[in-house]
């Protein structure tokens, strides 16, 4: 993959738990989502494993209703100070969402961990003139700068490419992530780097959002944009 496009591996406890170093190769960043794990984990046995796979954690923390998997527990700031404190490293990222005054994380913005801002609709699609009003209401962060992540539904196919041609547009200023849940999304998900999205988020088990795909079906859906001469940059940086 280039450089600039980084696949994110979201993981619960039970992935957690079995996935060892050589299922990682491929993946660039862990998303650990904290609402899938249990308060014993989090704060006994969570540290050793992710030091153990030697990559990159993102922490992000799904309430019920903004979340289509069923948590283990409600989680309270004080369950992951630890954890947090742990991982407190700009080579790490906090997960904040936009859409929502309250967050677990305390102090986010003092702390070292890249910040993505984040907005979920499992219903609909979002307008550029809405994502900037999101952008503009974000609280700044010291350590460097923030990148935000839209991951919307949309209804057709004309939605899903207004929505990633706006978020191509709002790279030219800001940091992106563009993502379609669903069915539609799969464009979204494989070759979101062709419309300046930063990230990309796959699974190494149970999917943890609509139309979330593993990391082999990824690449394999990569594959024939790999071996196509004529298709820019990857082909010779992969």
């Amino acid at each position: 993959m280039p450089d600039s496009y980084k696949i994110v591996a979201s993981v619960g406890e039970d992935e957690l738990r079995h996935i060892q170093k050589k299922d990682v190769k491929d993946v660039d960043i862990i998303e650990v989502r904290l609402d899938l794990f249990s308060r014993n984990y989090i704060q006994k046995e969570m540290k050793k494993k992710i030091k153990a796979l030697g990559l990159p954690v993102l922490f992000t923390y799904r309430r019920a209703e903004d979340s289509s998997v069923r948590s283990y527990v409600k989680l309270f700031p004080e369950d992951v100070e630890g954890i947090i404190k742990d991982f407190n490293d700009n080579a790490n990222y906090l997960d904040i969402e936009l859409n929502r005054e309250d967050t677990i994380f305390r102090n986010y913005e003092t702390l070292n961990y890249r910040i993505i801002y984040s907005y979920h609709s499992f219903k609909k699609s979002i307008l550029a003139n809405e994502m900037n009003q999101f952008i503009a209401k974000s609280k700044p962060v010291k350590k460097k700068n923030p990148i935000y992540k839209f991951a919307i539904t949309p209804e057709n196919i004309e939605e899903t490419a207004d929505f990633l041609n706006d978020i191509k547009l709002l790279s030219k200023t800001n940091t992106m992530i563009g993502i379609c849940m669903g069915e539609l999304g799969i464009l979204s998900r494989v070759f979101g780097d062709k419309f300046n999205s930063s990230f990309t988020y796959m699974t190494l088990g149970e999917p943890k959002a609509p139309g979330q795909i593993s990391v082999d079906t990824f690449k394999k859906l990569r594959v024939d944009l790999f071996k196509n001469p004529h298709s820019g940059k990857d082909s010779k940086e992969d």
